[in-house]
């Protein structure tokens, strides 16, 4: 969806703003770089943005390259078209300035997630297994990416171009495919895992991504061809593009399919089973009282139930005789047990591990700091949340449905298994319930 959106503003801008952006391209430049600048400074920073759609819709469309992948797409597909039709007659006279413009997007994307790589690098935070392995085409990727994209943009620029010899400045140009390749691969190798755990819309932007990159190889491949032969029939050329872009399509659709066959299993509230106990538990009270012919009458009461048991021989009315003193007898009792009571429920409250209340702790996330708050009441958690601001939605939503769960069943932070492929996450919460238990301790 994000590349659907940055999809539509690079085409608006390109076909709408084609001359603004022909006539004064620092414009352009400058706005792209401020946008750039204050994404990387609020990704970078300890602002706390509590809008999730600011967060994914508004600063994510720069640091995760979603707008300037989209505007590569345009820039790529303006080589591809045919010569001498009406979008690459509008898009090739402004091409270099799309170029240009993409790649002060891209910075974005470059700088937010190059210092996330490295932090990890140094902290030894580069998972394990296919985790790992991914972490590392993803940085070896990055860094080539990086390397052909600086120097080819430098060359957009007119001023630089005119200096340069055509015939080197076009062979040299020649690498931009290859960095297209690797935007592709990029994608595919951080988007296709998501998408086969049944992650929402990483299975449409894999095949989104697909039929751009794709598309733009295929109709590259049939520009080429017919070029060199222009006499020769379209209709076999034609055939094989549309085979050659439906093929791998497909495949990197049944690539990306939900393989997760995992069921989430509902979790009891020990609260409730507390509760279920408390309201089947019964209290039995026995009463004796002798009446005045010496007829004692047992009262045994189950929820207010009372059997009476009487002398057959004596009569069936009975008088219950009282007097005075009993009555002071009894109140004396009663005042000489409250401060029992009061003792014992002293020593009842002592006798928990924590404290009743709501506790927070903070605790490192994968991209950031991660807060959970919990409330205790007589031993039992009765509420859990945790919040994130940096890391990934997707796979810090899997870390809570598997930890909060266990903490909560336990009351403890020790023994919690992380979820699988949400490591970090799932230590950032479990660091935070540790410390907010800890202060909630007796």
């Amino acid at each position: 969806m994000l590349f659907i959106i940055s999809l539509v503003i690079a085409l608006f801008i390109a076909f709408c703003l084609d001359k603004p952006l022909k006539k004064c391209p620092a414009a352009f430049y400058v706005t792209a770089a401020a946008l750039t600048v204050a994404s990387i400074v609020v990704t970078q920073s300890d602002i706390t943005i509590s809008s999730r759609f600011v967060r994914d819709y508004v600063i994510g469309i720069f640091s995760r390259g979603a707008l300037g992948a989209a505007f590569w797409a345009v820039v790529m597909w303006t080589g591809a078209l045919p010569n001498g039709s009406a979008p690459i007659k509008k898009l090739m006279t402004i091409r270099g300035e799309l170029s240009i413009t993409a790649a002060v997007l891209t910075l974005a994307h470059i700088i937010t997630f190059g210092m996330l790589y490295l932090r990890n690098l140094i902290n030894g935070r580069t998972g394990s297994g296919d985790a790992y392995r991914d972490f590392l085409i993803t940085c070896m990727l990055s860094i080539a990416m990086t390397l052909i994209m600086l120097p080819l943009t430098v060359m957009s620029f007119k001023a630089v171009r005119k200096k340069m010899n055509a015939k080197t400045w076009k062979k040299i140009q020649r690498l931009a495919y290859l960095f297209y390749a690797m935007i592709y691969i990029h994608i595919m190798v951080l988007f296709v895992p998501k998408a086969q755990k049944g992650r929402e819309g990483y299975f449409l932007s894999v095949l989104v991504y697909s039929a751009v990159f794709i598309g733009y190889a295929v109709l590259r491949l049939r520009k080429a061809y017919l070029s060199k032969n222009e006499k020769a029939s379209k209709l076999i050329p034609n055939s094989v593009c549309a085979c050659a872009f439906v093929i791998p399509l497909c495949f990197s659709g049944i690539l990306s399919r939900n393989t997760n066959t995992k069921t989430k299993v509902a979790n009891v509230s020990p609260k409730a089973a507390v509760e279920v106990s408390e309201n089947e538990t019964t209290q039995t009270s026995t009463t004796a009282v002798t009446t005045a012919d010496g007829t004692k009458t047992t009262t045994t009461g189950k929820a207010g139930t009372t059997a009476t048991t009487t002398n057959e021989k004596k009569e069936k009315t009975t008088e219950v005789v009282t007097d005075s003193a009993s009555e002071e007898a009894t109140e004396a009792e009663n005042t000489d047990e409250q401060p029992e009571n009061n003792e014992q429920e002293e020593a009842q409250e002592q006798s928990y591990r924590f404290k009743n209340g709501t506790f927070e702790g903070t605790g490192e996330g994968y991209t950031g700091k991660i807060r959970v708050s919990i409330t205790i009441e007589n031993d039992t958690i009765t509420a859990m949340t945790a919040s994130a601001d940096d890391d990934d939605p997707d796979y810090f939503d899997d870390a809570k449905n598997k930890v909060i769960p266990q903490i909560r069943n336990s009351l403890s932070a020790d023994g919690i298994d992380a979820c699988s492929g949400a490591t970090y996450s799932s230590e950032g919460i479990i660091e935070a319930a540790r410390k907010a238990l800890e202060q909630a301790m007796n």
